[in-house]
């Protein structure tokens, strides 16, 4: 009896004092589009960057960037993913331009399942695998997104998905912040503040940003935050690798 309460003791304990986990949700990426380098140069900074500290992360990839022959944008795609620090996830198929309206806004929820269908089998045709999480590109969502995801079973994680969704069985994180505030911008005096107020005791968040729009000054609010980040001990992770962990039961698979 006496370990027995010792190992219970242990296990709250640890249980309390378990890290936060962050996902990176890195939105937006689609082939170079002039030059001979597969994406632009903040993407290559940004996977670089990464690569280099060490840190775990997630990129986005517009499914219509794979519809054309771009070998080496393909190859790049699959280094990526390949090297296990970084994991690719489907952020939509149309790259949505600013009088169009978001892609999973309207429509019924077989037209919509259509969309992410054709992203998985793109994936696979030009890749070699699925794209296991979703996140729409520039786009709120519906009951018909929710019903279509839970018909795409290569959709396993739905980053800033709804809290308690109505039809999809499997992971859904919702949103509490974003590393951007406002969007495109990474100040690191907002993003810190707003944590501490509101995120600092979450178990997991997702964090959203767009590299492709980062200048120098962006860039330098962004390597802020992963040191403001890193200070709190956290652990970066694929969502794949938190997928895994919330199904183990030693994580609720909820941003409560």
């Amino acid at each position: 009896m006496h370990r027995f309460i010792l190992a219970c003791l242990f296990a709250f304990t640890a249980a309390a004092h378990a890290e936060q986990i962050i996902l990176l949700k890195l939105d937006d990426v689609i082939a170079r589009r002039v030059g001979t380098k597969p994406v632009s140069d903040r993407w290559q900074k940004v996977h670089d960057y990464l690569i280099a500290q060490g840190i775990k992360g997630s990129f986005g990839v517009i499914t219509e960037s794979l519809e054309k022959d771009n070998a080496m944008y393909f190859q790049w795609l699959k280094d990526v993913q390949s090297a296990g620090r970084i994991e690719l996830w489907m952020h939509g198929y149309k790259m949505r331009g600013a009088s169009d309206t978001g892609e999973f806004e309207n429509g019924t929820a077989a037209e919509q399942r259509a969309i992410l269908a054709k992203g998985e089998k793109l994936a696979k045709e030009k890749l070699g695998f699925d794209l296991p999480a979703f996140g729409p590109h520039w786009s709120g969502t519906t009951d018909a997104t929710d019903e279509a995801m839970e018909g795409v079973p290569e959709v396993k994680i739905w980053l800033y998905g709804p809290a308690k969704p109505k039809f999809f069985t499997r992971l859904s994180i919702p949103r509490v912040m974003a590393l951007e505030n406002p969007t495109f911008v990474p100040d690191a005096d907002k993003f810190i503040a707003f944590y501490e107020k509101h995120a600092a005791q979450k178990d997991v968040l997702v964090l959203q940003g767009h590299p492709e729009q980062w200048t120098d000054e962006r860039w330098t609010g962004f390597t802020k935050i992963i040191d403001f980040l890193k200070s709190k001990n956290v652990v970066f992770m694929t969502p794949s690798e938190y997928l895994a962990v919330a199904s183990s039961g030693t994580r609720s698979p909820k941003a409560n």
